[in-house]
């Protein structure tokens, strides 16, 4: 019996990639898809093939080629987040977090949003994450790109309305001090560097990974 064929795909600010299962599509190298993956339905692009693996479930599946309207609902989330990411920027400031927002992603299914932050103290998430949700009305995730962790995890701390920061709902919260790795020099280095690399990102042609140095 034939295995199902899987591929790698692409997908987010990041350009993570993702194993998905292909079992009823049959897409090339930069085709545009709709996967299901570990944060919901998501739009992406196929790379290749994946290498077998023994005893490996693939955490994603192929939907369907990535249609018009799937485009169009990609954008619109596109354009919340930035608003999102705005508004978070500002509360940040406001409260003086040791916080630095990155960028933003809101998955097709706009279940919840994606913060990419950069931490460098530790610091309570609570009282921000619990405006962000009154304010918005999304769950928000914060993914804290300083910590060395998966792209599918539920990063530094997360609220979906009932409960937030450090206690049930986040995993290695940021109040525990436990979601930052390695050395950081100062926060207005790190406020200049990620603002510049940020920069690039939105000018060019295409995208250049957070962790690009």
């Amino acid at each position: 019996m034939a295995s199902t064929p899987e591929f790698l795909v692409s997908h987010g600010v990041t350009a993570a990639l993702t194993r998905c299962r292909a079992v009823t599509l049959a897409p090339r190298r930069g085709d545009r898809v709709v996967f299901r993956g570990p944060r919901g339905e998501e739009l992406g692009e196929i790379l290749c093939l994946a290498p077998p693996l023994a005893d490996a479930a693939s955490p994603g599946e192929l939907i369907r080629c990535a249609t018009r309207d799937d485009e169009v609902r990609a954008e619109t989330w596109h354009r919340r987040g930035l608003v999102l990411l705005e508004d978070v920027q500002v509360r940040i400031a406001e409260q003086s977090l040791p916080l630095l927002a990155l960028d933003v992603e809101i998955p097709l299914d706009g279940a919840r949003a994606f913060v990419h932050v950069l931490r460098w103290e530790p610091c309570s998430l609570t009282p921000l994450l619990e405006s962000l949700y009154t304010a918005h009305g999304i769950p928000i995730s914060f993914q804290d790109r300083g910590a060395e962790q998966p792209h599918d995890d539920h990063g530094c701390g997360s609220c979906g309305g009932g409960g937030c920061g450090e206690g049930g709902c986040s995993t290695g919260g940021c109040g525990s001090g436990s979601c930052s790795s390695g050395a950081i020099k100062s926060a207005d280095e790190l406020t200049a560097y990620f603002a510049a690399l940020r920069e690039q990102m939105l000018k060019g042609k295409e995208r250049v990974p957070l962790g690009s140095s």
